[in-house]
């Protein structure tokens, strides 16, 4: 009977020491599991032919793995989702942690409004947020007080929809003057032409003709000055479709230098610093040239007889080409600069209040951008090319 208890005492032994041995392997293999998971491993699988012992185990490890692998799947193509759903939007997202001022995701309009790559802080672009229209929620994210930021540049949106607005106006006004116009010169420059008929005067009605004739000439008169001023309007509203090619900058910009020196004043210096020399720019050309050379003008009439006029082209943020034309002449009040390019304001006597609205609508044109950079010494206006 005690080498029986003894034998059984061993078997027990045994039996146990190898249920451990299977309850550690088991143990390790479901640890393994979970920590290659949790790392986002999911190329391991367990063998399921090895032996009858752990076919079963394994095969339902395999499993949980498939099913945790799909969850994380349909959670990637979810993100995939709304991350492209976020980048198809016009208004800048920020989802930012409130404690620590963390940017946790932001959207391609975000970036783009904020001329920024990568946004990881809050303190980057909190100077620039002020400029935008701002709508504030605040939630709770996997623990963290979060709060999503939403803003959208009404400004330029505005500005577009000034534009549009200003080009429907002008096209009805240019349509019906030039109809009534045109009748008009041509029926009073037939009248002022000399005839034997109109020419002979009498004693009792002297000089009729010819006071006739005066009034014919300022009619004509009057109606050309009203042809050249309806056609300042047609200028505007018919801007020509872009043809844009890709140019140096340098030998551009050196060409209208070159020009605007034959008619500045003596004491008027162009100075041009292109940055990298070889920059290019896809654009028109020709389009171009008219908005830089109507800047160029400006410049010139503000320095007067004595001053200096820079043109400085180079690459900015997001690798858009930039152009400025800037000039150390007075300073543009503030009440003034937020109406130079309404269409037809102008501070000039002689000026027709077009040439900064053309730019602009040209520059629109072409995808890119022109405004005047404030709070800067030399007064400067920034062409942006997308």
């Amino acid at each position: 009977m005690i080498y029986v208890i003894i034998l059984l005492l061993l078997l027990s032994l045994i039996l146990n020491i190898v249920l451990w041995h299977r309850y550690r392997r088991n143990a390790h293999k479901v640890s393994f599991l979970f920590n290659a998971i949790d790392n986002g491993d999911f190329s391991f699988r367990f063998p399921e032919t090895k032996s009858k012992d752990d076919e079963l185990v394994n095969a339902s490890l395999n499993r949980i793995k498939t099913i945790l692998q799909h969850a994380r799947n349909e959670q990637i193509e979810r993100e995939k989702y709304y991350e492209v759903i976020l980048d198809s939007v016009d208004t800048g997202i920020l989802v930012v942690d409130e404690q620590r001022g963390l940017v946790l995701r932001s959207n391609k309009a975000a970036r783009t409004m904020l001329k920024r790559q990568t946004i990881t802080h809050i303190s980057q672009v909190s100077d620039r947020l002020s400029a935008f229209s701002m709508r504030e929620s605040h939630t709770t994210l996997q623990g963290k007080k979060v709060m999503i930021m939403a803003f959208s540049d009404i400004h330029g949106e505005l500005a577009n929809q000034e534009i549009d607005a200003w080009v429907k106006l002008i096209r009805v006004l240019t349509h019906e003057i030039m109809n009534t116009i045109t009748p008009v010169i041509a029926l009073s420059d037939t009248s002022t032409t000399p005839t034997t008929s109109t020419t002979k005067t009498t004693d009792s009605v002297p000089s009729t003709a010819s006071e006739e004739q005066e009034k014919l000439r300022i009619i004509h008169s009057t109606s050309v000055e009203l042809m050249e001023f309806v056609e300042n309007y047609r200028k505007f509203t018919h801007v020509p479709t872009p043809l844009p090619t890709l140019f140096y900058v340098k030998p551009f910009v050196a060409r209208l230098a070159n020009l605007a020196e034959h008619w500045l004043k003596p004491g008027c210096t162009i100075h041009v610093n292109i940055e990298p020399e070889d920059l290019m720019v896809y654009a028109d050309e020709g389009l171009t040239s008219r908005v830089v050379s109507n800047l160029i003008k400006n410049a010139a009439e503000a320095i007067g007889n004595d001053g200096n006029i820079m043109i400085h082209a180079y690459t900015g943020e997001h690798d858009n080409v930039t152009i400025d034309i800037s000039d150390d002449g007075p300073a543009i009040p503030p009440d003034l600069a937020a109406h130079i390019f309404v269409p037809f304001f102008t501070t000039k006597k002689q000026g027709s209040g077009i040439g900064l609205s053309i730019s602009r609508q040209i520059m629109r044109t072409m995808g890119g951008m022109i405004e005047l950079v404030s709070n800067t010494e030399p007064t400067t206006f920034r062409l942006t090319f997308q």
